[in-house]
C-alpha cells in the first residue's frame, strides 16, 4: 500500500515539473496540441494508477491532492519556492520597446503579444510602459503617463487648480457594490431568492 503512495507522490513531482517546463499558459490560452500534450501526460500518469484495485486508486487520487495542498502551502510560506514551483512575471516591454529575448525565452511571439495588448484595449507598445507575462500567462501592464486614462482623483485635482473656489463633495457612496463585503451588511433590500 505504501508502495503506491509514494508512486503517486512521485508521479506528481515529475507531473508538475514536466508541467513547469510547459510553459505559463492557461487552458483557456492552450493551443489543441498544448491541451492534448496535457492531457496525455495525465493519461500516462494515471494509467501508473489505474488497475491497481479500488482502494489504491483512491489513495492514489488522494495523495494527488494532497500533494497539490502541500505545494501550495509550501508556496504560500517560502518566497524561493513558489518562485521555482508557479514561476515569475518575465518583463516583455520596456519602456515601449519589445524585449525580444524574454519573448523567445518564454516562446510567446509578437503577434500573440500584440493579440494580448489588443484585448486589453491598448494600441501601441509604445504607449506602455511596462508589459509583463506574469505567472498565470496573463498580460500585466502599466501604462506611460501620456497614455494613462484621467481619475477622478486626476480631474478633481485639475478642476480645484484651475477653478479654486469651486467646492467638489466627496464621493463616499454608501451603495458601493464592496461595502457588504468590507461592512459585513447589505447597503439595500435584496429580494430573499436573490441571497
Amino acid at each position: 500500500m505504501w508502495t503506491y503512495f509514494w508512486e503517486a507522490i512521485l508521479f506528481a513531482a515529475v507531473g508538475t515539473f514536466i508541467l513547469r517546463l510547459g510553459g505559463r499558459k492557461s487552458i483557456s490560452q492552450m493551443t489543441v496540441p498544448q491541451l492534448a500534450i496535457i492531457i496525455s501526460l495525465g493519461t500516462v500518469l494515471g494509467g501508473e494508477v489505474a488497475g491497481k484495485g479500488v482502494g489504491n486508486s483512491i489513495l492514489a487520487a488522494a495523495t494527488f491532492v494532497g500533494f497539490l495542498v502541500v505545494t501550495e502551502w509550501i508556496s504560500l510560506s517560502w518566497n524561493g519556492v513558489e518562485k521555482v514551483l508557479k514561476g515569475e512575471a518575465v518583463p516583455v516591454i520596456s519602456e515601449g520597446k519589445l524585449l525580444i529575448d524574454n519573448l523567445k525565452s518564454l516562446r510567446i511571439s509578437v503577434d500573440d503579444l500584440e493579440k494580448r495588448l489588443r484585448m486589453a484595449g491598448i494600441n501601441r507598445i509604445e504607449d506602455v510602459q511596462i508589459g509583463t507575462i506574469e505567472n498565470n500567462g496573463e498580460l500585466g501592464y502599466s501604462l506611460m503617463p501620456h497614455a494613462r486614462p484621467v481619475t477622478m482623483g486626476d480631474l478633481e485635482r485639475v478642476l480645484k487648480a484651475t477653478f479654486p473656489q469651486i467646492n467638489i463633495a466627496n464621493s463616499n457612496n454608501k451603495d458601493d457594490i464592496f461595502n457588504e463585503v468590507i461592512i459585513g451588511e447589505n447597503s439595500k433590500e435584496v429580494p430573499n431568492q436573490l441571497h
